[in-house]
């Protein structure tokens, strides 16, 4: 399991043998079963999670039930309800197997020593932060102005290897539309 993540890791930056077994020692494995909750409100988000198989998804309900997917996490991706895992307050998101999953977990303690003993780590973690916050900009940007058809094209190039394993009423909510007029825009795009 461990493999996963170094390699993943080393694809950014090179780390000793040592470095190595300290990441192993502090990552603890995981596995949960489809539809099984990692987070939700009103808990504290106590793990940052990498996927090693399977999918997360994450998710806010608006007052009148509606949900509005955020991200999914498939393999090799991180995810959390970053502002509890950091502030320690309760969570606003819920995170949820879409799949039976297999996840390396790590605790905010474990994290914030790995970074001391492994300063390397703190050029990674910048690097996949920034890069959430530009996709995080750039999902708002096309949710506000792109057309539909535009914002699932670009969920195909993001999420290559979802399209067939989600139900495509989570694709329509991910888009933000009507599952009946996803079906709509995805048949006109198909055809």
């Amino acid at each position: 399991m461990h493999a996963v993540l170094l390699q993943e890791l080393k694809k950014h930056i090179n780390l000793t043998a040592a470095e190595e077994e300290l990441i192993t020692a502090s990552f603890r494995y995981k596995k949960v079963r489809k539809s099984q909750f990692l987070v939700q409100p009103p808990d504290i988000a106590l793990y940052e999670h990498f996927v090693v198989s399977g999918c997360l998804m994450e998710y806010y309900l608006d007052d009148n039930g509606t949900q509005h997917t955020l991200i999914f996490a498939p393999e090799k991706w991180w995810t959390t309800d970053l502002h509890s895992f950091l502030k320690k307050e309760e969570s606003r998101y819920y995170i949820e197997a879409l799949e039976d999953t297999e996840l390396l977990i790590i605790t905010r303690e474990a994290l914030d020593n790995l970074l001391k003993e492994v300063p390397l780590l703190n050029n990674y973690f910048r690097i996949l932060y920034q890069n959430a916050i530009m996709g995080l900009e750039e999902r708002l940007l096309n949710v506000l102005s792109s057309k539909v058809e535009e914002r699932y094209l670009r969920f195909l190039k993001k999420y290559p290897q979802l399209e067939n394993r989600l139900p495509q009423y989570l694709i329509a909510s991910y888009l933000g539309v009507t599952p009946e007029f996803f079906s709509r825009v995805k048949s006109r795009i198909h055809r």
